[in-house]
Parts: structure tokens; sequence; C-alpha cells
């Protein structure tokens, strides 16, 4: 298994163990505590894009997202628009939400790309 692909996993799974406690910050109404790890995992979340599209990632691409991400050949449905609305407001419960959403779909479409490079 190549390096990306592994990291990429680990990115995933590393979202599916602390996504919860995210959650819980939203549920107690505790924006401040959530926003330091939204951001944190709207930084992996476009490290994850890259590794699925057999691309390296620097700290430039994550700085100028928008224009790197738009190079990119598979990307989930209104990536940007939507990465954008989580980028503008982390401590927001949709933010979350978005998120969430994003990652389970990269998910299921890495699983597919992942595939067809066997």
């Amino acid at each position: 298994m190549e390096q990306n692909t592994e990291q990429l996993i680990e990115i995933i799974k590393e979202w599916k163990e602390k996504s919860p406690s995210i959650a819980a910050y939203f549920k107690e109404r505790n924006r401040n505590k959530a926003k330091e790890p939204m951001i944190y995992f709207f930084q992996r979340f476009l490290t994850a894009l890259f590794y699925g599209n057999s691309k390296t990632v620097n700290e430039k691409d994550l700085i100028k997202w928008k224009e790197t991400v738009k190079e990119l050949d598979q990307l989930p449905v209104n990536v940007i628009e939507r990465l954008s609305f989580i980028e503008e407001q982390p401590d927001h419960y949709q933010s979350f939400i978005q998120l969430s959403e994003l990652f389970s779909e990269w998910e299921k479409k890495s699983v597919i790309l992942l595939k067809r490079k066997t």
C-alpha cells in the first residue's frame, strides 16, 4: 500500500475517533472548544483530498487551498463552496455537519478510487 493511501486511511480513522468529542462540544453549546479541532480537521480534510488524488501536499497548498483543490481530478460535490462555509464559520454546528458529510462522502469515494488503482 502506498504512503498516500495509508495516510488517507489514518486521517479518516482519526476523524472517526475525534468527531464525537467535537459533536459533544456543540451539544454543550461550547463553540469556543469546538473551534480549534474544527480548524484542525478542516486542514486534515484538505490533506485527505490530496492523498485521495495521489498528490503530495505542502503548506502552500493548504494556504491557497481554493486554487489548488480546483486542480484535483476527484472531488466531492460542491466541495469548494462547502469548505468555504466551514472555513468562514468553523465554530458553527452546521459547519460540523458539513465536515462530517464531506468526510463520509470522501471515504466512500476514496475506496472506489483506491480499488481502481489496484
